[in-house]
């Protein structure tokens, strides 16, 4: 038996499929592109991973944040 929700689903893979083949990859690299982009609207931005990740060991390297990722500034 066919229900609301399995026919949503249905449709909803349907879709995604669609979408999948139109951009080349597979519907999972989809989904799961979707989650992620779901997660980073949700507070969960993808640059936050790297928050602290590097130290430059200057208490004042975020007001030259442009000569230590670039070495100049502008």
């Amino acid at each position: 038996m066919i229900t609301a929700e399995s026919d949503a689903m249905i449709r909803t893979y349907e879709l995604a499929t669609k979408v999948a083949k139109e951009l080349g990859i597979s519907v999972a690299e989809f989904v799961r592109g979707a989650i992620r982009n779901a997660l980073s609207l949700a507070g969960q931005e993808p640059w936050m991973k790297y928050a602290g990740f590097v130290e430059s060991g200057n208490s004042n390297s975020s007001q030259s944040i442009d000569e230590i990722v670039y070495g100049r500034k502008d």
